[in-house]
């Protein structure tokens, strides 16, 4: 599965100041495989150290940190030759402290020396000796759209590559492969498990091993006392996401309970990645974060294969059109935060105006704070936008739906299979 990450991994490995770096994402977003490849192609050797489940590995790190000492103890332990076309992988390095702590030391004491990094749930352990201002960050999430064209269909990928927008040629191709990719998700193992077999119910079968290896995560990290709310909370985005205005309720999820008692469980799911907070901006301004709601606010599951399984609903229903309308609305604009997230223009907001009005996401540019507003379908009102765009002027808005791509005045129409375009 080829990721767009891996162009920032060759800025990172020619960088005069380059710094260790730690790949941050879900479980099973495809860091392991990334991580490797990349070595593989471009370094003459690879060392690799998994820390999950290693007590061995994890010891050899106890004394002290000095870069010379680890290098011929890993060297050792792997029974491989280590210099500086070699590219050090310390893979699930969150159950690892003292690895996270030795970066500080090879950035300042061997610098010379490659070092990529993945981390899972990092931060949530709560303990140790970060290395802060020490290490690089990128951020791999499951595979975009544009990343599943290319993994499913290379020819279209390359041409649209080339023409950087959608035609004739490449409209209905895309439209389908859309619905594939809303029914199979971006997690990189249903991906090319749907590449390798076309089999929609080996695709659940993964999409089923995902969901509860998850499970087994919050079992083996969340703090005891909400292991349950955790859970709960997980398990009723998608019929959250079913209602009419989107916006999430704890008491939704844990019948009577109030936010005090649910707000930690639902920020270790947004630490973890796991699901996206978009909150209401009560007032349009830069920066729209001094001006977000605490307490109204919608939540969206990281990946779409992902919200369709767990809300029980066929691949088939996907496939044909055969989807609640309340939940296709749900369901498209979860996808679209995904995209805009990937595209890293996350969604910073939504906007509405009592119940008369509502804008679903906001995106700050350099020319301004621009309106996004989602359809499902082909034909629609955007009633709720002009009225946006009547109180506040933006630079430019935009309608992300079945049609297009076309330009009305500053609005901005573009298909729900190409938000692509939108920026690059």
């Amino acid at each position: 599965m080829d990721r767009d990450l891996y162009a920032e991994l060759l800025d990172w490995k020619d960088s005069t100041d380059r710094k260790p770096l730690i790949i941050r994402g879900v479980r099973q977003c495809g860091k392991t495989y990334l991580m490797k490849h990349f070595g593989q192609e471009n370094y003459r050797n690879v060392a690799y150290l998994k820390f999950e489940g290693n007590e061995s590995l994890c010891r050899l790190f106890d004394g002290d940190l000095e870069p010379k000492r680890l290098l011929t103890a890993i060297s050792i332990h792997l029974d491989i030759d280590i210099d500086r076309d070699t590219l050090l992988i310390f893979d699930e390095i969150q159950d690892c402290e003292r690895a996270i702590t030795s970066l500080k030391s090879f950035c300042e004491s061997a610098p010379e020396y490659h070092i990529v990094c993945a981390g899972s749930l990092l931060g949530l352990q709560g303990k140790g000796s970060f290395p802060v201002g020490k290490v690089s960050f990128l951020d791999l999430f499951p595979m975009s759209f544009r990343e599943f064209v290319k993994a499913t269909n290379r020819r279209l990928h390359t041409y649209l590559m080339g023409t950087g927008t959608v035609d004739d040629i490449s409209r209905d191709g895309l439209k389908t492969l859309y619905k594939e990719y809303l029914t199979i998700g971006g997690m990189p193992e249903a991906v090319s498990k749907w590449v390798e077999t076309h089999s929609m119910t080996e695709v659940d079968r993964i999409l089923n091993e995902i969901s509860e290896s998850y499970k087994l995560d919050f079992l083996k990290h969340v703090p005891g006392k909400d292991i349950k709310k955790v859970n709960l909370i997980w398990d009723s985005i998608p019929s959250q996401l079913a209602t009419g205005n989107r916006r999430f309720f704890f008491g939704h999820a844990v019948k009577g309970s109030r936010s005090t008692d649910l707000e930690d469980s639902l920020q270790w799911l947004i630490d973890a990645g796991m699901v996206y907070r978009v909150p209401k901006i009560e007032h349009i301004g830069i920066p729209l974060s001094s001006y977000r709601s605490d307490n109204l606010f919608k939540i969206y599951m990281m990946d779409v294969g992902i919200l369709r399984h767990k809300a029980g609903v066929p691949a088939s229903s996907i496939m044909e059109g055969r989807v609640d309308p309340l939940f296709l609305g749900g369901f498209t604009e979860n996808y679209v935060m995904c995209e805009l997230t990937a595209y890293g223009k996350t969604g910073e907001g939504y906007w509405a105006s009592g119940n008369s009005a509502e804008v679903d996401f906001l995106v700050t540019t350099e020319e301004g704070i621009v309106p996004v507003e989602v359809k499902s379908g082909d034909r629609y009102r955007a009633a709720s936008l002009k009225e946006y765009i009547d109180r506040y002027s933006p630079p430019e808005a935009v309608v992300i739906s079945g049609k297009g791509p076309e330009m009305n005045g500053d609005v901005h129409t573009v298909p729900l299979y190409s938000i692509w375009t939108m920026f690059h």
